[in-house]
């Protein structure tokens, strides 16, 4: 008996793929037409309404050219390379001490750490909008409080990014946390058994048996928080509004006002072609360097 064909398999099987036709009208919509649109509005110049220009790769090439873009990315790039870190470490730190057998509460400390993931990032802005402000703010008033003078954190070029770094950190530690919590729970006991009879100090463990066993978790929360710190939106629109001087600008706040403030479609379609690049080879790079491998 011939084996069967794919198609004839599906022929067979069609009523069950009629299951799938609400999701693919649904992706098809929302996901797959605003995906080719706006690679179509790449190549013109559209203000949003009336008849698009045909303009080839110039909104392309107009990005190499554009200081305001490279100011963003480069505030963009120090967000993600100053919070990250922070944030994989804080995060790798706390599930080591959660792992421990004497933890008690454990369930309240997970649903506690992963509040602030949850949290309206919008909410999330203006709290701590309040909370840094340079004239009323809480932080402000204890930093007084104790003899230090004030620090604008919201109204300095330098104090405005580090301001959305500890926002970043706050809001994505407890998330990354739980990660690795449930990577350092698939680690072999026997491990750490075999290395306390051999006389393994708590150091010696952690490095030469919990961070090489959660390299590919590490990977995963690494490649994670590189794409949401290039996505990074709502703190900075909320906290600083990009400034003061464009200093905590990102490249997605710049692609958003390029086009809904200045109504440039079409740019601001290129934008973002432009910014998935750019994650992809930050994320090729990772996967390709973390894994250890010539080639993927």
């Amino acid at each position: 008996m011939e084996a069967k064909t794919t198609l004839q398999k599906i022929k067979e099987n069609r009523h069950f793929y009629y299951f799938l036709v609400p999701f693919l009208l649904f992706f098809s919509v929302f996901m797959l037409f605003p995906i080719i649109f706006s690679f179509y509005m790449s190549l013109h110049r559209w203000g949003g309404l009336g008849q698009a220009t045909f303009t080839g790769l110039k909104n392309y090439m107009r990005i190499f050219t554009d200081s305001t873009f490279h100011t963003a990315l480069k505030n963009t790039i120090f967000m993600w390379l100053t919070s990250t870190p922070l944030i994989l470490g804080f995060a790798l730190i706390l599930a080591v001490m959660l792992n421990q057998k004497k933890v008690k509460f454990l369930k309240y400390f997970r649903v506690g750490y992963f509040m602030p993931f949850v949290t309206s990032t919008v909410v999330v802005g203006v709290i701590f909008t309040i909370l840094l402000d340079s004239s009323f703010g809480l932080v402000n008033f204890f930093i007084e409080s104790i003899g230090f003078e004030k620090i604008p954190f919201l109204t300095s070029t330098t104090w405005s990014k580090i301001s959305i770094v500890i926002v970043l950190t706050w809001r994505w530690v407890g998330y990354n946390t739980i990660i690795m919590l449930a990577g350092l729970q698939n680690i072999p006991e026997d491990l750490y058994e075999a290395a306390e009879i051999d006389g393994g100090t708590t150091l010696q463990k952690f490095f030469y048996i919990t961070v090489p066993m959660m390299r590919p978790i590490i990977l995963f929360t690494f490649i994670l928080s590189t794409i949401g710190s290039f996505q990074i939106f709502t703190e900075p629109y909320i906290m600083t509004g990009g400034g003061p001087m464009q200093s905590s600008l990102s490249v997605v706040q710049y692609l958003y006002n390029s086009g809904f403030q200045q109504f440039r479609m079409g740019y601001a379609s290129a934008l973002s072609y432009v910014l998935f690049a750019i994650i992809f080879v930050a994320s090729y790079f990772q996967i390709k360097i973390g894994s250890g491998e010539e080639g993927i």
